[in-house]
């Protein structure tokens, strides 16, 4: 009894500047925990959300890919071209939108996919003559050597949208 008695005299005998220091001292630990976790869970939601555009930008990536290696190994069909690079460009502009307000970036940064690759593709003599056919197109060697020639020109497009997704503020 006789340190409980001590401990309840020395809260007792405290001034006031003190009670206002241990108070002060409570505050301010209070909302120094407050704001670590506030800024820890913004920074994993930033951390979340660009995981997920960077994703959608791999996925978009992928699926160009598939595309050229099909159209390069003859197994494309025609009529099926034009509705997937609408849909593509449909994925694309929804995603640039996104990106381009929350994180300033440029809204034409994917443009050669979007207009230079299916034009290549669609305004070919070899497509424009195997059309009609139930077939898939056959490219020549020169087309094929043009299509290549666009994915060396453009595929770093999606690692640089990449990279400005993770350095985005």
């Amino acid at each position: 009894m006789g340190e409980a008695y001590t401990s309840l005299n020395i809260f007792c005998n405290l001034s006031t500047s003190d009670w206002v220091n241990i108070f002060g001292f409570a505050v301010n630990a209070g909302l120094a925990i407050w704001i670590i976790k506030t800024i820890q869970y913004n920074q994993n939601n930033r951390r979340v959300l660009k995981d997920h555009f960077i994703s959608e930008v791999k996925d978009l990536r992928n699926a160009y890919k598939d595309c050229l290696n099909n159209l390069h190994s003859d197994k494309t069909y025609p009529q099926a071209v034009t509705p997937w690079f609408k849909l593509m460009n449909i994925k694309v502009n929804d995603l640039i939108v996104i990106l381009n307000s929350k994180y300033k970036i440029q809204i034409d940064k994917l443009l050669p996919y979007q207009t230079e690759l299916p034009e290549l593709i669609t305004d070919s003599d070899d497509f424009i003559n195997q059309f009609k056919g139930d077939k898939p197109v056959k490219f020549s060697q020169e087309t094929k050597k043009s299509i290549i020639r666009f994915q060396q020109q453009h595929n770093q497009l999606f690692n640089e949208l990449i990279i400005l997704i993770n350095d985005a503020k």
